[in-house]
């Protein structure tokens, strides 16, 4: 799923801003989302879906644009989660292909794919933002510069 999520880093938006694109309507098509809504969650299934066809099984992740709800879904499921003071007490509970959620308020968050952990940094694969981490961005982009007490919500593993 890595791989998958790696090979996009550098698609964007068309045009920029627009939550729109040929490749992120394929994102949002995948969360049965139309395009212009926000879509890092939806990147996120996405690449587990391509991930798991590939390999013929079931794609284990969470079918929402929402990230809020991906957490929120993934509690409910029995889904393992690992909180945020639970990781900042133990960094070695998150693991290269968890979801990062983060809440940003009024139901709005943010998510990613963690591919790298280095103590509590963290390099992510992220759709729908920018180099400076935002969450309505403008592409998938690579970041290293996330620690892991940003990510206010938790952690997702999907077995």
């Amino acid at each position: 799923m890595l791989g998958v999520a790696a090979k996009e880093i550098g698609v964007m938006e068309d045009p920029l801003g627009s939550n729109s694109g040929p490749r992120v309507n394929q994102y949002l098509e995948s969360v049965g989302d139309k395009a212009g809504l926000p879509w890092c969650a939806a990147f996120v299934y996405w690449c587990f879906q391509q991930a798991a066809s590939a390999v013929q099984l079931p794609n284990p992740a969470i079918r929402t644009g929402g990230a809020v709800d991906l957490w929120d879904q993934a509690g409910a499921r029995g889904i393992r989660r690992v909180a945020t003071a639970e990781a900042a007490a133990r960094p070695i509970l998150v693991q290269p292909g968890m979801v990062f959620v983060m809440a940003t308020g009024g139901g709005h968050g943010h998510v990613g794919l963690v591919e790298k952990v280095q103590g509590v940094v963290l390099t992510t694969i992220e759709g729908n933002t920018n180099n400076g981490g935002s969450r309505e961005g403008i592409g998938v982009f690579r970041r290293t510069t996330r620690r892991m007490g940003q990510i206010n919500r938790g952690f997702v593993e999907y077995a």
